[in-house]
């Protein structure tokens, strides 16, 4: 079965003229949206996609950049004629989703929220979906996304973690973030470099896309793709995403 990758947001929480904020589509048979934050709502209409197709949400964390348009996507869904939603996210996903529903008494939403614990693994939708910790400033997931013989890792927000790099292993794509360029030493996001030296010596990984990028990448593109290669040392296909890129496994 074909399992496809569409980025929608590709940015980040400071504006990046031409990437919206966090947001993914995977498909096989149906579509599961990862993170969705401001502009992904737009992105999703872009892309084909209509609210009602869309009734299942995984969060990676709870940062404002990657849940902004939940609430937005289930008033869409309810003006639609559909008020079930299912979200799944780690530990506090519940509580911050009722707390924002609760601003708004007159959306009369069904939604059943999931809350993951790293290690767990789950079958919706005809998906494999396994989530593992990330490292973040709050509680953070990765995704591994499996249809029969295909699979998809996304990161989420995280810095290189060895966690995310042995979810990794064997996938036919990778999605990582990559926040910000060499010479940059942040906490809490990757640069190329440091995602090299974690992701080195892992095995079967096809293809690398970097997304979740700060205004500082901005003319750097090529020398981040250079740097994580060569730290990376291997000749695995590495691009920088962008909002609206589709990958095709």
């Amino acid at each position: 079965m074909k399992i496809e990758a569409v980025l929608l947001g590709t940015g980040v929480g400071v504006p990046v003229f031409g990437r919206i904020q966090s947001g993914l589509v995977i498909i096989a048979d149906k579509p599961l949206i990862f993170d969705f934050g401001a502009g992904a709502l737009f992105r999703m209409t872009e892309a084909g996609f209509n609210p009602l197709m869309m009734d299942s949400i995984f969060l990676s964390h709870l940062h404002l950049d990657h849940v902004a348009d939940v609430l937005p996507l289930s008033k869409a869904r309810y003006l639609l004629g559909e008020e079930k939603l299912n979200i799944f996210g780690p530990c506090g996903t519940e509580r911050w989703f009722l707390a924002e529903a609760s601003l708004y008494p007159y959306l009369d939403l069904d939604a059943s929220i999931h809350e993951l614990t790293p290690g767990y693994t789950l079958f919706w939708k005809g998906f494999t979906i396994t989530a593992r910790e990330a490292v973040h400033s709050v509680p953070s997931l990765g995704y591994r996304v499996s249809v029969e013989s295909r699979s998809i890792v996304y990161s989420g927000d995280t810095e290189p973690s060895f966690s995310i790099a042995d979810l990794a292993k064997g996938a036919d794509l990778l999605i990582h973030e990559c926040s910000f360029p060499e010479p940059y030493v942040v906490t809490n996001h990757t640069t190329p470099k440091r995602l090299g030296e974690v992701l080195r010596g892992v095995e079967g990984i096809q293809r690398i896309i970097l997304t979740h990028l700060y205004p500082e990448t901005i003319g750097h593109e090529g020398e981040m793709v250079r740097d994580l290669l060569a730290s990376l040392e291997a000749d695995t296909p590495v691009e920088i995403g962008y909002d609206l890129m589709r990958i095709s496994l």
